[in-house]
């Protein structure tokens, strides 16, 4: 099985509540199954439920079997349950 990383983002107001978009920051990495009928897309919800639409795609792949899903640079953002579910696969 195919596996998709994404983030969950959350929008924040500038530290310096100057006017203009707002700062996009990382809520949490999640892991999500790619879609089986389309290739190279991700299916509608991660493994641990949420849906995927408004999550953005991370360009990673994990080593091999055994490898950790998330990026090494993202760890302290994994989503416990989405790791949970990948562990009892």
């Amino acid at each position: 099985m195919a596996i998709v990383v994404l983030r969950e983002l959350r929008k924040e107001l500038s530290e310096d509540f100057d006017p203009g978009d707002p700062v996009l920051r990382v809520e949490a990495v999640h892991a999500a199954p790619a879609d089986p009928d389309t290739s190279g897309d991700v299916d509608d919800r991660t493994f641990c439920g949420k849906p995927t639409l408004d999550m953005e795609r991370v360009n990673h792949q994990p080593a091999g079997p055994g490898a950790s899903w998330s990026p090494p640079h993202m760890r302290r953002w994994e989503c416990p349950d989405c790791a949970n579910a990948l562990r009892s696969l």
